[in-house]
């Protein structure tokens, strides 16, 4: 028995090294951050071109089109185990003045493969091959300015870490002192912490986790957010070694030099230690919390409003205030609102009828997201049924062709 289970064992796993591994990484950051040189590092070959956009004196154009550009490489561990990785790279991301079509766009891109594999999951007949395209982590490339979070990575951060994997990552941490990256770590957690974004910390249940893989997450914390230094050139030591180096006047960097980088860190953690972690986390929590609001409604517009929690914002000091005994104060003096006439106080009143508003607001988008499922679900069939005509027609001709050739074989015969 023991031995069936071996080798039933050792050929799930020859299924699974032959099969691979699909993981897909959207990296966001604005010209300038060195995204595409780190999409080069992290892939260890040329996978997109590093170009930059420049703005000449006479464009007098004040937006950029952000495009969703995509790329696939295939790495394999020391293990032989294969990893598909899908790279989504974002050229003209924050290069506007209004960037808020961006921030739609790579929100609604997200959002649209979940509906993907919602509409998957709600069909009859399962295609085997259906591609799984949610995005499992999103690395988020931050300026290394020495300060905290911009108003522009505030926001990114806030909009798409609701529905994916969010990763905050100092770039060109090459530009800093020692003594500046760690203040730039520093107030950019504060910053997360003060608005409440939600990023990729690391999670994990004290309850149940072994005492590396606890050992291993607490480490990940301390190094949020990641500093990371890239580089499009490998050089050759005077030694002989190989490096993948960025060139100075004193020298030459190797970024893949832990004690000056977390790249490798970093590397490792989304294609080793964490990659399954990232892809449960967006199957069993992100992608369940959406499907759940998708069906049932539940979900309301976004305000960018951090949640309140009970007994007060101890962080700010703030007090706790009961709610029968907290006072309504108009916008233009110090007398109380006199309640309603119904007894309902004004507050009450309004908030009922801010969330009505909100639910149909809600409801109207749930309307259009259902009208653009059977649009698509349409084109879908008008797309088959012009290929079942065209495969008929074809094995019309055939028949035809075939009926000549006997005619004419019979003919030759007859002659």
């Amino acid at each position: 028995m023991a031995s069936i289970i071996e080798a039933s064992s050792t050929l799930r796993k020859r299924k699974h090294l032959k099969r691979g591994i699909n993981f897909t990484v959207m990296v966001v950051g604005q010209s300038g951050t060195g995204r595409s040189t780190f999409i080069n590092t992290l892939c260890g070959q040329q996978v997109v071109d590093v170009s930059t956009t420049v703005m000449l004196p006479t464009d007098t154009s004040t937006d950029i089109e952000l495009q969703l550009r995509e790329e696939t490489v295939e790495l394999e561990d020391d293990e032989g185990v294969k990893i598909q990785l899908n790279i989504i790279d974002t050229p003209g991301f924050g290069d506007s003045l209004d960037n808020t079509p961006s921030f739609e766009l790579i929100s609604d891109y997200i959002r649209h493969q979940y509906d993907e594999i919602l509409l998957e999951e709600s069909r009859v007949r399962r295609n085997p091959r259906f591609k799984d395209g949610r995005v499992h982590a999103c690395l988020y490339l931050i300026n290394p300015t020495g300060h905290g979070l911009k108003e522009i990575d505030v926001e990114v951060i806030r909009q798409l870490g609701p529905i994916v994997n969010v990763i905050p990552v100092i770039s060109k941490s090459d530009s800093l002192t020692p003594e500046e990256l760690r203040l730039n770590k520093r107030l950019i957690m504060d910053d997360i912490d003060k608005y409440q974004l939600p990023i990729y910390y690391f999670p994990f249940d004290e309850a149940d986790i072994s005492e590396e893989d606890y050992r291993t997450n607490t480490y990940l914390r301390t190094l949020v957010p990641f500093s990371i230094i890239g580089s499009n050139d490998v050089d050759e030591l005077p030694d002989g070694s190989v490096i993948r180096g960025r060139k100075y006047p004193w020298g030459t960097l190797d970024v893949e030099d832990a004690s000056i980088s977390d790249f490798v860190v970093l590397r490792n953690t989304l294609l080793i230690s964490h990659l399954h972690e990232l892809k449960d986390y967006t199957h069993e929590i992100l992608y369940e919390r959406y499907r759940t609001e998708a069906l049932s409604g539940e979900s309301l517009p976004h305000t960018g409003v951090p949640p309140k929690t009970s007994g007060g914002d101890s962080r700010r000091g703030a007090p706790s205030q009961s709610s029968s005994t907290q006072q309504q104060y108009s916008s233009g003096g110090d007398h109380m609102l006199p309640p309603a006439e119904n007894g309902t106080p004004h507050h009450q009143q309004s908030n009922s009828q801010d969330t009505y508003l909100a639910r149909e607001e809600q409801i109207k988008l749930e309307e259009e997201r259902l009208r653009a499922f059977e649009e698509r679900v349409q084109q879908e069939l008008v797309y088959k049924r012009k290929e079942l005509l065209m495969r008929e027609q074809e094995l019309r001709d055939i028949e035809d062709r075939l009926e000549k050739e006997a005619r004419m074989k019979q003919e030759l015969d007859i002659q």
